[in-house]
């Protein structure tokens, strides 16, 4: 199932928050996909990543034969993983600032799944996703976020007209 809805979260509202460091800021900065922590998601600590995001960005990072810059939003040695024991699929939240890119991630991510199924074909894991989209000229964003099979992911996504995306 993929829903889209208004998000208030921009770029600008991470870059704004004094967790992170001046180095983490400019690293960004200058990325055009960023892998974001989730916040408040477990008592105790203020920001993890999901259990697939240091595998989806070595993935990420080897299968990119563009010259796009692929980014951990976290200070260095302050990265947290989260831990589940399931075999589900959790990708990290993905920033995006231009809905161009769209396509592009949704490959990307549909790449990894299908690797991560090789060799278990009998196992039928839900895939969970979050995606940001930022349209920097409006200064508006939408939040993506698909739960559901495999099957149904990349089926999902293609329904979704980019160009139409800002549109009411």
């Amino acid at each position: 199932m993929l829903e889209i809805h208004e998000s208030t979260k921009t770029l600008g509202t991470y870059m704004q928050m004094e967790v992170f460091t001046d180095e983490t800021k400019d690293r960004v900065k200058e990325a055009d996909i960023i892998l974001l922590p989730d916040f408040g998601i477990k008592e105790g600590v203020d920001r993890a990543f999901q259990p697939d995001t240091v595998a989806f960005y070595k993935f990420s990072v080897a299968n990119n034969d563009t010259d796009l810059k692929i980014e951990l939003f976290e200070n260095k040695g302050e990265e947290k993983i989260l831990a589940l024991h399931s075999f589900d699929i959790w990708i990290p939240i993905v920033y995006i600032g231009s809905q161009i890119l769209l396509p592009f991630v949704v490959n990307l991510v549909s790449n990894y799944v299908y690797d991560r199924m090789k060799g278990r074909p009998n196992d039928e894991p839900t895939v969970h996703f979050n995606l940001l989209v930022e349209n920097k000229e409006k200064g508006i964003s939408k939040h993506l976020f698909y739960k559901g099979s495999i099957d149904g992911f990349k089926e999902a996504f293609e329904k979704i007209n980019v160009n139409k995306l800002w549109e009411d």
